[in-house]
């Protein structure tokens, strides 16, 4: 599951927002990987080291970190989602590539990459090995949403051999199907608008509306990737624009609300709850990653500043959010 847009600020700030949809507790936290990280990539053995120092949301998973998204020194911002039934991986490595499984791509990404161009120049050097994520023991069907502080967007769909970046000219990106599909099917919702619309007359009887809202008539409602698409296509849209990086950040929150799923809602034919474990949002410019939990929509904030950058191993933040809290206003009477 997983929805992500790519807004900006009128001041300039460049956004890219995410929900966390899974049904395995993945419990990852804010997290910082430095500068000269080693790891090991399970498709081939081989060693890799990152250039740039990173923050986003992730854990330890086996001998090594997962990342699910972040933003780096450079302000190269990237998320992971999935692409289930679409990604194709090799199932061999390539001695003149570089040979990753699917959930290494964004550490490799967010650890040598420093705009989306950097990005378009290399990842032709990619050889994606359909290996299992450790712990999580599946092959990950996996795309990723790349943006930078410049402004620019791309997306990459493993669905050939040949990783040929996507443009993405309405910011979104949810699930299966392929992101051309989501953008084609914007054109069956033309009439969907945030103004209402007029009385009609029917013989002698003028209908009225019933309240406001009518121009939302037709927006999908349910919890399925093309009905996130459109839902977070059209509120990003029509949202009055934020002035700065914190009313871009709250409008980030109030978008991806509407397609943030309760635990009960989405049940796989497994069982399991498929729902929004967080939501975190990567500010390019100031290299700033905010994050709240599905147990408390307190926002956390965690910002790349050169005193982060001096320290020489990953850190996992401890999050005092696994309960939600209140302000509570009798303690000032």
């Amino acid at each position: 599951m997983c929805t992500s847009i790519f807004t900006k600020t009128l001041d300039g700030k460049y956004l890219l927002s995410r929900t966390m949809d899974f049904s395995f507790p993945l419990d990852a936290r804010p997290i910082y990987i430095p500068a000269e990280y080693k790891w090991e990539s399970v498709a081939d053995n081989k060693k890799h080291k990152s250039d740039y120092g990173f923050i986003g949301a992730g854990r330890l998973l086996g001998e090594g970190y997962f990342v699910a998204d972040g933003v780096n020194e450079h302000g190269l911002s990237v998320a992971e989602l999935y692409l289930p039934g679409e990604a194709k991986y090799q199932d061999y490595t390539e001695s003149n590539s570089i040979n990753l499984a699917p959930h290494e791509v964004i550490l490799w990404l967010l650890g040598n990459m420093t705009s989306v161009e950097d990005v378009k120049k290399n990842i032709g050097t990619l050889n994606i090995v359909g290996v299992a994520a450790p712990l999580l023991n599946i092959v990950t069907p996996l795309h990723w949403i790349i943006t930078d502080a410049e402004g620019n967007s791309t997306v990459i769909e493993p669905t050939e051999k040949h990783l040929k970046p996507k443009e993405n000219p309405v910011g979104v990106m949810t699930n299966t199907p392929q992101l051309e599909w989501h953008i084609e099917n914007l054109r069956n919702y033309l009439p969907v608008r945030p103004k209402q619309y007029a009385p009609e007359t029917f013989g002698e009887y003028v209908a009225e509306p019933f309240s406001q809202g009518t121009g939302t008539m037709g927006l999908p409602g349910g919890y399925t990737p093309p009905e996130r698409f459109v839902r977070a296509a059209f509120f990003k849209e029509h949202i009055e624009p934020a002035k700065d990086e914190t009313e871009g950040v709250n409008n980030a929150q109030h978008i991806l609300n509407t397609v943030r799923i309760p635990k009960g809602i989405v049940v796989t034919q497994n069982g399991e709850e498929d729902y929004s474990l967080y939501s975190g949002t990567m500010v390019n410019n100031t290299q700033t990653y905010y994050y709240t939990s599905y147990e408390n929509h307190q926002i956390t904030k965690l910002v790349l500043d050169k005193e982060l950058l001096s320290k020489k191993e990953p850190i996992v933040f401890k999050y005092q959010g696994d309960t939600e809290s209140f302000d509570v206003l009798n303690t000032r009477l």
